[in-house]
């Protein structure tokens, strides 16, 4: 896709979601944004892993209440297995494959299982999710009005659909060999959620920044007072780290798939994305909350709109302590101590046969 493109794309999307229309799912899926990652071919823009993310990125800042990451992932998926018509797929994490039976007779296969917090669950069409692992893995689709699937509502702490579908010998629409397992699923879904994570607290930030220099206090905004400063300040800096965090992600998914970077399972920058976006978020709700006072928490005022999406998503395909814990087992994993050393303190050439580090000595 070229540069242009990409900015149109971009620029449509932001459009939109600055219009707020009532029907936004549907104006966004009429325009292709949640097919965005098939190819042109098949009525998609074809777009990157990393802009798809920068296009989360934006539904994030508007607190869009849309499944785009589930869709986009979904209708790849869908591609995959060769199941057409599914207008609303969506995706369930079953890392856990123990919790799902795939099984297989004379008469096909039947799946029984359970698939918790599923992302707009309800009212999705199909739902793609992946079992097994390595050359086992399975991808598997199931219709959500198929015989024996049976679904309990749920919400998230934003009022996000999360419901539990309860599979009782259903018959799946698909059964094929899976492009990644379970856990790299996982992991890329986990990626579009800091995408997602990055965005709100980006408009976390613009919101407290404009409150501050409009709330008179004492006689003079309350942006004039140190405490003040240096908190947004850092609020600031936890939307740069945030927003340079998804990136990497984004950016380790096109590597995977172009065969030019390590597995998504592997990567130091997957696991680093929900990690710190996470972390940023738990900062940027507290300082938002602090610079806003009473109001913030109010239905009137829409930072809670952020907030509560920020602390949802954060939890969400697995929270930093999750992440924190794989990315410490893969750095333990290493070959060798100097392996390990020098994942953790990169050392950059600066002339040859000389380090930055031996410079400095």
């Amino acid at each position: 896709m070229s540069e242009e493109t990409r900015d149109m794309l971009h620029e449509a999307a932001l459009r939109i979601f600055a219009d707020k229309p009532k029907d936004l799912w549907a104006v966004l899926q009429e325009s292709g944004f949640d097919k965005a990652l098939l190819p042109e071919s098949k009525g998609g823009a074809g777009v990157s892993w990393a802009d798809a993310c920068g296009l989360l990125s934006l539904a994030g800042e508007h607190a869009a209440a849309v499944p785009l990451a589930e869709a986009m992932v979904g209708h790849w998926l869908m591609d995959h297995a060769g199941v057409e018509g599914a207008s609303s797929p969506t995706i369930a994490s079953s890392v856990h494959s123990e919790q799902i039976r795939l099984g297989s007779s004379r008469d096909g296969w039947r799946v029984d299982g359970t698939l918790p917090r599923v992302p707009w669950g309800e009212t999705c069409t199909h739902v793609a999710f992946i079992v097994g692992t390595g050359t086992a893995a399975q991808l598997i689709v199931v219709a959500r009005d198929a015989a024996g699937v049976s679904i309990t509502s749920g919400r998230n702490l934003a009022e996000e659909p999360r419901d539990t579908l309860v599979l009782d010998g259903v018959v799946p629409q698909a059964v094929v060999p899976a492009p990644f397992d379970a856990r790299a699923l996982l992991c890329l879904a986990a990626i579009l959620r800091s995408a997602l994570i990055a965005g709100a607290i980006e408009r976390t930030l613009a919101l407290s920044v404009e409150y501050a220099n409009l709330r008179v206090q004492f006689g003079r905004p309350i942006g004039k007072f140190q405490a003040v400063q240096q908190n947004i300040a850092l609020l600031a800096t936890q939307a740069a780290a945030a927003r340079a965090a998804a990136e990497a992600g984004s950016e380790a998914i096109d590597e995977w798939f172009g065969e030019v970077g390590e597995p998504l399972t592997h990567s130091i920058a997957a696991a680093s994305a929900k990690i710190r976006t996470g972390e940023a978020a738990g900062q940027a709700c507290a300082i938002a909350h602090q610079t806003f006072g009473a109001i913030g928490f109010t239905e009137e005022h829409e930072l809670h709109h952020f907030t509560k999406r920020l602390w949802s998503w954060r939890d969400e395909f697995g929270n930093e302590a999750f992440w924190s814990r794989e990315l410490g087992e893969r750095l333990l994993a290493s070959d060798s101590t100097q392996s390990l050393w020098r994942t953790m303190v990169p050392i950059t050439t600066v002339a040859r046969g000389t380090t930055e580090a031996g410079a400095a000595r």
